[in-house]
């Protein structure tokens, strides 16, 4: 009996020496190497497939900035919108011109996207709605003229009617389906002077601008970026380097952009360099990263995300990243960005260094257009702007940029990318109808680009990954449980029974002498009685 506890005791301790082992050495590295093998962009697997096509569309919300006072606006009076939304679309993308490097490290792609009106989640709104909106194209043109010649400006205003439809303010009857997609038509049968600015408009190129087939002009918001791709992106396939997977090395085959102020040595700005991922998908291992990048084409720019906490999706834990400061709040020279300060509309409300006041973001260079970038309803703009409006009603929750990343993985569970276009709305020189105008930070529409991973992602992810940490962390906690508790128990055993050994010993010469003592006395008593 002695033995058997001693050598369950001895099973014991190496039972819970396995389950350490097994928990903190060789199921991490398991892990670890499985998790490489599923992330990097190998052809012919399945994490290959769901990067080629996402497997389910993302959710591309559009709020429109409805005025309701434009008459009063252009007597000077202050502006009143009303958030209307969401319009939502299917985002669908699809990698195309797929080619991968000599060592398989690097592939090179576009990458095709297509919007597709979903009036089930759009219901009551329909993309034939009437609103009233900043007309974007006219008070663009016209700023741009007036930092170019005063003469260009007069003429612009002798044919304003012509190229523009009889204006009568500086805002747009229209439909989202027009606005966003189909396109506003201007300089339409213009002859003469008007046709010749109707040229030069052509000329510049704007994306957001593009000539018909009977030569007249259409302005829509994101005609440019439907069934279109947004360039060539050279990004890493994780092979050599798991930390660097799906980071982009290249886009256009470029590692800088030329959208930003440079250096006054003519070397690129931080502002220019292309960093991170596009968004779609991070490198695994997230846990205690504490900041990722991320690159996008829409601002032409690189932004910051921190860690600001833990999170869940549809029990899968999570980390939560959400936007760094200096994505908006933080620009100028006291911060060391001052190559954000673009300083391409001087003539609205800026700081006297040039720079937008906090919380907004000059994409004159971006979009080839006066247009600023906040966050949704101004949420963290300085007063200099919102104090102008009415029908702001900013939510840190609706409204902050934020992405939940599964740690291991690095696959966005659910985020959001929030955005809202603005653009000046003042006064131009030589431009009778903008005369009685005041200076406004204008707010015209606002995007959720946001993803929600569905039933068939969450439960490939829960089945592949979550349920095997679960199993593995069982078969860890019950090797070290069982090996303690028989490492405890088996000695107690043990030293009981040793305890009830020697308790038998002790007892058993006592009662010898006293059963001989019986003995004695009994056979003494049987003389004497004999003697009698």
């Amino acid at each position: 009996m002695v033995q058997c506890t001693l050598i369950w005791a001895g099973i014991g301790v190496m039972m819970a020496v396995s389950g350490a082992l097994l928990g903190w050495v060789v199921f991490p590295r398991a892990v670890h190497e499985k998790v490489i093998e599923a992330t990097e962009l190998r052809q012919g697997t399945d994490q290959y497939k769901r990067w080629e096509a996402l497997p389910q569309p993302l959710d591309f919300k559009v709020y429109i900035f409805n005025v309701t006072n434009p008459y009063e606006v252009m007597q000077g009076r202050r502006p009143k919108v009303v958030e209307v939304g969401p319009y939502v679309y299917f985002q669908y993308r699809q990698k195309d011109n797929i080619r991968f490097s000599r060592d398989r490290s690097k592939v090179h792609y576009s990458q095709q996207q297509m919007y597709v009106f979903d009036p089930e989640s759009s219901y009551p709104l329909t993309e034939n709605d009437d609103l009233t909106v900043l007309n974007m194209h006219m008070n663009s043109i016209l700023q741009i003229a007036e930092d170019e010649t005063y003469d260009s400006l007069r003429l612009i205003n002798a044919e304003l009617n012509r190229i523009f439809g009889r204006p009568d303010t500086m805002f747009l009857r229209t439909t989202p389906k027009q606005f966003l997609f189909d396109g506003v038509p201007f300089c339409v049968n213009v002859i003469g002077i008007a046709k010749a600015i109707c040229k030069e408009i052509e000329k510049r190129n704007t994306k957001t601008i593009r000539t018909m087939p009977d030569g007249s002009l259409r302005f829509s918001f994101f005609s440019h970026k439907n069934m279109t791709d947004d360039g060539m992106f050279t990004i890493n396939t994780g092979i050599k380097d798991p930390s660097r997977t799906q980071m982009i090395e290249l886009w256009n085959g470029r590692t800088t952009l030329d959208v930003w102020n440079n250096r006054s040595s003519g070397l690129p700005s931080a502002c220019n360099k292309i960093r991170g991922t596009d968004g779609s998908g991070y490198p695994p291992f997230r846990t205690g990263i504490e900041r990722m990048t991320i690159f996008s084409t829409d601002i032409c720019r690189t932004v910051d995300i921190k860690l600001t906490g833990s999170s869940s999706y549809e029990g899968i834990p999570a980390l939560r990243y959400e936007i760094d400061g200096n994505f908006l709040h933080e620009i100028g020279p006291e911060y060391g960005n001052e190559c954000y300060c673009v300083n391409k509309i001087p003539k609205s409300i800026v700081k006297s260094n040039g720079c937008l006041y906090k919380g907004a973001l000059d994409l004159s260079n971006c979009f080839d257009a006066p247009v600023v970038l906040t966050l949704p309803h101004m949420l963290g703009v300085d007063e200099e702007y919102t104090a102008l409006i009415d029908g702001m009603d900013p939510e840190p929750e609706r409204h902050q940029i934020f992405v939940d990343v599964e740690p291991y993985t690095g696959t966005p569970l659910t985020g959001g990318k929030r955005v809202q276009f603005n653009m000046f709305l003042r006064r131009i020189d030589a431009i009778k109808l903008t005369d009685r105008l005041q200076p406004t930070l204008f707010p015209v529409i606002w995007i959720d680009e946001g993803i929600a991973l569905n039933e068939d992602m969450v439960k490939l992810i829960d089945d592949s990954l979550m349920k095997v940490l679960s199993l593995l962390d069982i078969v860890q906690w019950a090797l070290i449980a069982v090996g303690l508790l028989l490492a405890v128990l088996m000695p107690i055993v043990y030293f009981v029974k040793r305890c009830r050994g020697n308790d038998s010993r002790t007892v058993s010469p006592a009662v010898t002498a006293t059963t001989s003592a019986a003995s004695l006395s009994m056979a003494t008593g049987v003389t004497s009685d004999r003697n009698k």
